[in-house]
């Protein structure tokens, strides 16, 4: 199957859509598909950036518009705030369901998930021509303070990857660029492999293997030695210029943060381990079945101190002495393989 990638835009960008969601559906089929009439999608969701307003006034059955020919699933009244124009633009792809919106520099960013597989999906339509300019599926999609930049997790179709050796990767959307610059493949490499387009998506930041080298593909062998990072999202501070997450390599837990002050092509990774023993009453430190139970840590929070050090909060589902640790955080040069700071020692916040 060969696919002209040229001018990915409007009703041509919504029919690869379909065609690519449907391949990923035939190769992971979910035998539960929710009709569009069963879809509890939140109709009052609304954005604006000064320029644009974007409200969802209409989900339901897909329909034919004789204007476009096309299916429309959602109808969004935009206004054009400067020029005092109203009008709808619609989305017309696989998307099911609309959790959130967000405009950034005309595009409006949708967010929501398709039916098939329950895969999260990121539409990105330009309101100017109201077209569809790009989608791609991703986890944990966390949109950036100033709402340049979306990160998430790699999606790995159900059976084109073996679970054994699947290792997580941190992708970062950038949405000043188009689609194709976010796509470190090449549009060339992509014309044969449609699932890709949709998949690999993103600048790799993390892994340090993946962010030197700016591929997407994961293979880890040894168990003790993939990445798992914690699905309760990504948090960036600092004007965008990092971001923070946590992450289990084999029996170990880190906090992790990414300085991207020097572009998302020149990531420099810090991965701080979190010592768990230090975080328990002092009568539980040596217990073996709450030292497995106290596992995956989740990270609630992290705050820059403007010290050298940052604050980073910490949940469990054993009970802890102390939720929060101070980590050394110095600024450093750029550099797209950088030895991470393996062992750096937490320093537990003031008590409160």
């Amino acid at each position: 199957m060969i696919i002209a990638w040229d001018g990915l835009l409007g009703e041509t960008m919504s029919f690869i859509s379909q065609i690519l969601f449907g391949l990923l559906a035939v190769l992971s089929f979910h035998p539960t598909i929710h009709s569009y009439a069963e879809d509890n999608t939140q109709k009052s969701i609304t954005a604006e950036d000064g320029e644009y307003r974007a409200i969802l006034t209409g989900a339901g059955e897909p329909w034919f518009d004789p204007k476009t020919g096309g299916r429309v699933k959602f109808t969004f009244s935009v206004t054009d705030i400067i020029n005092n124009r109203q009008y709808p633009v619609y989305l017309d792809n696989v998307t099911a369901k609309v959790f959130n919106l967000s405009i950034f520099q005309g595009k409006l960013i949708v967010m929501g998930e398709e039916a098939n597989l329950h895969s999260p999906v990121t539409t990105l339509i330009d309101l100017k021509n109201r077209e569809e300019a790009d989608s791609f599926i991703g986890f944990g999609n966390t949109q950036s303070p100033t709402g340049r930049f979306l990160s998430y997790r790699k999606f790995y179709p159900p059976q084109t990857a073996e679970p054994p050796v699947m290792s997580d990767l941190v992708l970062v959307y950038d949405l000043a660029d188009s689609a194709a610059g976010n796509r470190m493949r090449g549009e060339d490499a992509y014309r044969n492999d449609p699932i890709g387009w949709l998949t690999e998506v993103g600048h790799p930041i993390y892994p340090e293997s993946n962010a030197g080298k700016k591929h997407y593909r994961v293979w880890v062998p040894e168990e003790n030695k993939r990445h798992t990072i914690i699905p309760n999202g990504f948090f960036w501070f600092d004007h965008d210029r990092k971001i923070a997450f946590g992450d289990q390599i084999g029996d170990e837990d880190y906090v992790v943060v990414v300085d991207l002050s020097s572009g998302l092509t020149q990531p420099v990774i810090h991965r701080m381990e979190i010592d768990l023993r230090s975080l328990l009453r002092p009568e539980d430190r040596e217990n073996a079945t709450i030292l497995h139970e106290a596992k995956p840590l989740k990270l609630e929070s992290v705050q820059d101190l403007k010290n050298g050090k940052i604050e980073v909060r910490i949940s469990s589902r054993v009970p802890l002495r102390d939720n929060r640790l101070e980590f050394p955080f110095e600024e450093t040069a750029p550099a797209a393989s950088k030895q991470t700071q393996e062992s750096a020692q937490p320093t537990h916040g003031p008590q409160r």
